[in-house]
């Protein structure tokens, strides 16, 4: 008798497929955010990293954006923390300062594809909340 050598257990043809696959919103499923924060700060008069900074770099400005997506505060209240931040009207700030955002088709293309294969897709995203602008509405 002939031995018979494998690398290891085969799995049957159907393990290699993935079960999902998760994306994310922000700067995967959209154009990249930092785009957007450096239009956004130019169209308001300020320097291209003052938007950018305030949420992402400044210490007050890190705690609020980690407070909102937490659900810790409302937009509301972030608009109008952020602005003082930046010395700026906060009506609306976070539609404003998203205005440019956009699906990134070529995500959104691949997403349906392998959505039609038979494979789940989901998106995930940190909570901006809902109100007054909703990021997530087309």
């Amino acid at each position: 008798m002939t031995p018979s050598f494998t690398n290891g257990p085969q799995k049957p043809a159907h393990q290699d497929r993935y079960a999902a696959v998760i994306f994310d919103f922000g700067g995967v499923f959209t154009t990249p955010m930092e785009d957007t924060a450096r239009h956004f700060a130019r169209e308001i008069g300020l320097p291209d990293e003052a938007y950018l900074h305030a949420v992402a770099v400044h210490p007050t400005g890190r705690r609020l954006y980690e407070q909102l997506e937490r659900g810790d505060i409302s937009q509301e209240e972030w608009n109008a923390s952020i602005a003082a931040l930046l010395g700026i009207d906060g009506t609306n700030l976070m539609g404003r300062a998203l205005a440019t955002l956009r699906p990134e088709e070529t995500v959104v293309a691949a997403a349906a594809a392998i959505r039609a294969t038979g494979i789940r897709t989901a998106i995930l995203s940190n909570s901006m909340g809902l109100t007054p602008h909703n990021p997530y509405k087309p």
